[in-house]
């Protein structure tokens, strides 16, 4: 039977939660024929081992270096079969047959829609991070604390992270890269995740230029997914600088290659001034004086 869905996963010394995403992916996912193909970003060998001896039937690519999430990702889907790929983090878990949600939707839609994703939640049902409009310079002076003076505007219009609070299937800018559901040949023609973000904004990326190309994204919030990433709170002492210099990093090349470098130096302008206002006003999470120097070297 042919295989209609390719599902790719990115693994990095998280073996658990792969083989979580995996069990529940074979759980729910009935009718239609898929490949689930995992991709290891020079994980432990511990990590690796206990992914093919669970699943021995997958298809298990092993990078010798970490190459990042979108390099990853591309590896995958250019090893895919399937008539869509179907991104999924090794922290989600499904809880329904969103592949064949998916395909049913994407089957019957117009030919510009290109992608589609679901409802992300917490592990308590609550709504996690799913969606977004695109970033603009507005919407970051806006994350200030602006956004108070026109909330409803910002809510619509500007804000980037949004968990899904409505029942009707609505087209959004994009989806968190945590899990959509797109066409492969429209992901070949956009020549795949952009291989110079190494992480972050990867995603926010090529639903830009997805976008740009004439294409539409829906998100359809009856498909249920889990999505544990952030649902344990953060402590100063638990931030993790590495992590955010690879977002700021990410954050201001995405500016730079979509709008212009000029454009990207002001929104640069702007995070400095939001992390001094932090600050003084005494709810600067981190260092400032190492978070500036992070923000200015990205």
């Amino acid at each position: 039977m042919e295989i209609l869905t390719s599902i790719i996963i990115v693994n990095y010394n998280c073996a658990q939660h792969t083989c979580n995403c995996i069990d529940s992916i074979y759980k729910y996912s009935t009718d239609l024929p898929f490949e689930i193909i995992v991709i290891d970003n020079a994980s432990e060998a511990s990590s690796v081992n206990t992914i093919s001896n669970r699943f021995p039937e997958i298809k298990l690519i092993i990078n010798k270096e970490n190459l990042g999430f979108g390099t990853a990702n591309n590896i995958g889907a250019s090893q895919a079969v399937g008539k869509y790929l179907f991104f999924l983090n090794p922290d989600t878990l499904l809880l329904g047959n969103a592949i064949a949600q998916f395909h049913h939707f994407m089957k019957h839609a117009p030919s510009d829609i290109a992608c589609c994703g679901g409802s992300l939640i917490k592990p308590d049902g609550s709504p996690n991070t799913c969606y977004g409009n695109f970033p603009s310079l507005l919407q970051q002076f806006s994350d200030i604390g602006f956004m108070t003076f026109y909330k409803k505007y910002y809510a619509a219009k500007l804000c980037m992270g949004k968990g899904c609070d409505f029942d009707e299937i609505r087209q959004v800018d994009y989806l968190v890269g945590a899990a959509f559901f797109i066409k492969k040949e429209v992901f070949e023609a956009l020549t795949g995740f952009d291989e110079r973000f190494f992480m972050y904004y990867e995603e926010t990326d090529l639903f830009f230029r997805l976008n740009k190309a004439g294409y539409k994204t829906y998100l359809l919030p009856e498909v249920k997914i889990i999505h544990l990433e952030g649902v344990t709170s953060k402590s100063p002492e638990s931030f993790n600088y590495q992590k955010w210099a690879m977002m700021e990093k990410s954050r201001y090349f995405y500016f730079a290659k979509n709008r212009s470098r000029l454009y990207s130096f002001c929104v640069r302008c702007v995070q400095m001034l939001s992390l001094t206002l932090l600050f003084c006003f005494g709810t600067m999470p981190v260092d400032l004086k190492r978070a500036l120097k992070i923000t200015i070297s990205a």
